[in-house]
């Protein structure tokens, strides 16, 4: 009976995690805008719930922070420099920024 149970939640846990595993996955997009350190990013698809005004995310190596998020228009602050860096109609990636990771987020 131990055993039963022992596998059940185990079963229960390794489904929990493989559903927020898939839910906090990274979601694409094109550049749109780039207007000093502020870029603009139109996500395919829905922007995902850990994207929201204030977050920090991962993107373009970097980890800059959501400045606003308009249907599925995604507005970032990188450093100037960065942004510099990042040309319109360049695709990008956008993932969430994990709390214990050594890049500052």
């Amino acid at each position: 009976m131990k055993k039963i149970i022992a596998l059940l939640a185990a079963a229960i846990i390794t489904a929990t995690l493989a559903v927020s595993a898939f839910a906090a996955g990274p979601v694409s997009g094109k550049v749109t805008k780039v207007d000093g350190e502020k870029v603009t990013v139109t996500v395919e698809g829905a922007v995902p719930a850990w994207a929201k005004k204030g977050a920090n995310v991962t993107a373009a190596g970097g980890s800059p922070k959501v400045v606003s998020v308009q249907g599925n228009e995604v507005t970032l602050k990188f450093s100037k420099s960065k942004a510099a860096k990042i040309a319109v109609d360049s695709k990008m990636t956008l993932t969430e920024c994990e709390g214990d990771e050594m890049q500052g987020c």
